[in-house]
């Protein structure tokens, strides 16, 4: 243990020597985490609303108003002419179109259902999905409180939120935000680190000692599995602290289920070590394999909406399980029973990794 202790202080002081390396420890993934946090969002706001009202009656300036009060959209215009709508997209001035049919304010009073028409421009698939929903849900309370204010009986859908009533994307993405972060940084770190000696000379030197392999690679990688816990602790801070997000479950099975999920990280470190030989390489290597666990993990693109070949080779990524399991122990607040499907794999694969990448070291350096 005391070799193993000794190793350890090597690393520390050397990686705290460098004022570049603490910097890109501590202060890089906070800026990154503020910057994401705001630049990644599925939310859609302020969009360009035109006006067509045809019926110009209190109701429907009553329905205008509904659209009027959101950030979610912009009244740019009000028209009486419907073919002002397509030279109004064309140049960009507006993205929808709220049509208000004649007769809709007196219809909606008889019981009848009057049609309101939205025309939204499709360029931006996304957009135009979102900014449907948006409309629909407006339009949706509008008719509820049209109903309840009126002698009209009818049936009322009651929409409730569980774990993120307010739908905001922060809740979704910071926590992956978060696994993105723990990501980059061990396997980074323990990858560059143990080229760096080999680069240099020292890894040789090192072998040559009175430690083991195993004495080796623990005194190595320790320290970064310190640091990426201070790594986790400060970005989680600043997600519970700085952008709101609601923690519902454990930090301490989430730092446990972390500690399983370092497996994964800090072996695919090792293994990028033992095939390249200097740390341009290994910078190269290890982010060809971030781009891939981020790009499959379902961070940005949900699974289900992969192709039935790529959902399986997500299977293969370790950031698949744990981006899940954070999510879901910050919004739901499951607690280990209900985590056990993703906990599983990622705790076996991590394993598997850690134990070729150790085999491998010893066959590329013994």
């Amino acid at each position: 243990m005391r070799r193993i202790f000794y190793m350890v202080f090597k690393e520390f002081r050397q990686v705290f020597r460098d004022p570049q390396m603490v910097g890109l420890i501590f202060v890089v993934p906070i800026f990154q985490l503020l910057v994401l946090s705001f630049a990644i969002t599925t939310e859609v706001k302020h969009l360009k609303l035109l006006v067509v009202d045809l019926d110009g009656s209190r109701t429907s300036r009553e329905v205008v108003r509904s659209f009027s009060h959101t950030d979610r959209f912009n009244v740019v215009g009000f028209t009486r002419d419907l073919r002002e709508i397509q030279p109004a997209m064309q140049g960009w001035q507006a993205q929808v179109a709220l049509v208000i049919p004649p007769g809709f304010g007196r219809d909606l009073q008889r019981g009848l259902s009057p049609q309101v028409q939205v025309v939204v421009d499709g360029v931006d698939g996304n957009t135009a999905s979102v900014a449907t929903g948006y409309a629909r849900g407006i339009l949706g309370q509008f008719a509820q409180g049209a109903v309840r204010t009126s002698r009209v009986q009818g049936a009322i859908m009651e929409e409730r939120m569980w774990y993120n009533p307010d739908l905001s994307s922060k809740q979704f993405m910071v926590p992956g935000i978060v696994v993105v972060l723990l990501t980059i940084l061990p396997m980074t770190l323990s990858s560059l680190s143990l080229v760096k000696e080999k680069e240099i000379g020292t890894l040789e030197q090192l072998m040559v000692t009175p430690l083991s392999k195993y004495q080796l690679l623990l005194g190595k990688l320790v320290p970064f599995l310190v640091l990426s816990y201070v790594e986790l602790a400060l970005v989680t801070a600043v997600a519970v602290l700085v952008f709101d997000i609601s923690m519902n479950g454990s930090y301490g099975l989430l730092a446990a289920l972390a500690f399983l999920y370092l497996f994964s990280t800090l072996g695919l470190g090792i293994f990028v070590s033992t095939i390249t030989q200097s740390q341009q390489q290994a910078m190269f290597v290890s982010w060809f394999f971030m781009v891939f666990m981020v790009l499959m993990s379902g961070f940005f693109i949900p699974i289900e909406n992969m192709p039935p070949v790529l959902q399986k080779v997500t299977y293969l990524n370790p950031m698949r399980f744990f981006t899940t399991i954070t999510r879901e122990i910050f919004q739901k607040g499951s607690s280990l029973r209900y985590l056990m499907k993703d906990v599983i794999p990622m705790t076996g694969f991590g394993l598997l990794i850690v134990g070729l990448s150790v085999v491998k070291f010893r066959k590329r350096i013994g």
